[in-house]
């Protein structure tokens, strides 16, 4: 996503104005497919049960929770040529994501399980001071 970003900032408005991009991974997944891909990267199986939405909300909050509706509706098997268009290649898939090293030097896997990955803390709403952000 980053890529594509800083390819639409250094290429200008000129060639990007007034548009809008879907950026997704390179082809669709269900979740099923996620937990196929986090049990390899894992070593051991995982499966995917869905959660309750209101289940979800108490034990996330009500911030977190509108972004898992989002993504229990279908967020991972959306796929747009968007990103290709933009950069020239195929985005980086989910597994490849998770075994690959980034630009800090760990995998998706490890991101996933430090603290910049914490974001699903249960009985923490790392979100819930969001609704009081003034715009400016």
């Amino acid at each position: 996503m980053a890529e594509a970003a800083v390819t639409c900032l250094l290429e200008g408005p000129e060639k990007h104005a007034n548009k809008f991009y879907d950026i997704t991974g390179p082809q669709p997944q269900s979740m099923h497919e996620v937990a196929a891909d986090l049990s390899k990267a894992l070593g051991k199986t995982i499966e995917y049960r869905p959660q309750d939405i209101d289940q979800f909300k108490a034990d996330f909050g009500p911030t977190r929770a509108e972004f898992f509706e989002y993504l229990r509706n279908g967020f991972y098997t959306r796929c747009s040529p968007d990103f290709y268009n933009i950069t020239g290649h195929k985005g980086t898939s989910y597994a490849e994501y998770l075994s690959t090293k980034g630009p800090h030097g760990e995998t998706g896997l490890e991101e996933l399980f430090s603290s910049a990955g914490a974001i699903f803390t249960k009985g923490v709403d790392q979100f819930k001071d969001l609704a009081n952000v003034q715009k400016k």
